[in-house]
């Protein structure tokens, strides 16, 4: 309750105070003598490419692939369906709660 007090207090009091500052076309002109910036996306997926070519070759190598199949070949076919069925339910919850952004841990 008191933070929701002071918080309305603050914000109150902050609105009340505000001053606006003529700008008089100065940020444009800023903006207009920045420098462009290159698009350097591309180093992002070149590390990601080879991350998971690692990764691959290391799963391949040390033999994980052949055990998770190994493992998954005796796991009853009624827990991997009802595993696949629920991927699209926790997806779906997953991206509504990060589009609301109004969800919290604790």
């Amino acid at each position: 309750m008191k933070t929701n007090e002071t918080d309305i207090m603050l914000k109150k009091f902050f609105s009340d105070q505000k001053k606006e500052i003529d700008d008089i076309g100065f940020s444009r002109r800023v903006s207009q003598r920045l420098p462009e910036q290159k698009d350097r996306t591309w180093i992002v997926w070149v590390f990601a490419l080879v991350g998971m070519t690692i990764s691959l070759l290391l799963g391949i190598r040390s033999g994980l692939f052949q055990n998770l199949m190994a493992y998954i070949t005796h796991i009853p076919i009624n827990y991997l369906i009802t595993g696949v069925f629920c991927f699209p339910l926790v997806g779906s919850a997953a991206y509504y709660f990060v589009q609301k952004k109004q969800y919290r841990l604790i």
